[in-house]
């Protein structure tokens, strides 16, 4: 009991005790705040028509990397966007599903290229074909006509054509292996 109360003397709680209630209670305020940045950050900014530098097709987890259209890294273009169980328009898009936290989609990729380009990994199936100097010995392919709108690789060379409804284009392609 105190001298002047008459109430019995608390007693005095241990620094232990306070760093056991604080610790818990700071890690649910981090780990709620970084959930919010996160949703609140999550918005994309994939535009269909610009291009971007993609290493693989498939699943990944993150956006592709922008880049200019005219660079040798931009080899392909994004030509639709749609949920990640929805299929792509029309066409021969090479597929990427990116799964992130707080977003999900399907981005249906055409070839970024002009005629004349090179390209290796072109048949590959998951790893994306990239834009090489045409010296290069590990071309496996050829940009021999790149056509807005629908169009036959008759009369070329072409060994693929990969036709895409949206945006409508050809781009015929001579595979060398």
């Amino acid at each position: 009991m105190t001298e002047h109360s008459g109430e019995p003397v608390r007693p005095k709680r241990s620094k232990w005790f306070w760093v056991s209630v604080l610790v818990p209670v700071a890690l649910v305020v981090l780990s709620a705040s970084s959930w919010i940045v996160g949703y609140l950050s999550s918005t994309d900014d994939i535009q269909v028509g610009a291009c971007y530098a993609v290493t693989t097709f498939g699943d990944v987890d993150e956006d592709p990397a922008k880049a200019d259209c005219g660079s040798v890294e931009a080899n392909a273009k994004a030509g639709a966007k749609t949920e990640t169980g929805a299929a792509c328009p029309e066409g021969e898009y090479d597929q990427l599903t990116v799964d992130k936290t707080f977003s999900s989609y399907k981005l249906c990729m055409m070839i970024n290229a002009k005629q004349g380009d090179c390209l290796e990994n072109f048949l590959a199936d998951s790893v994306a074909y990239q834009k090489v100097p045409c010296s290069d010995p590990a071309k496996d392919a050829e940009v021999v006509k790149v056509v807005d709108g629908a169009a036959s690789c008759d009369d070329t060379e072409a060994t693929h054509l990969k036709g895409y409804s949206t945006p409508p284009s050809t781009v015929c392609v001579k595979s060398l292996k």
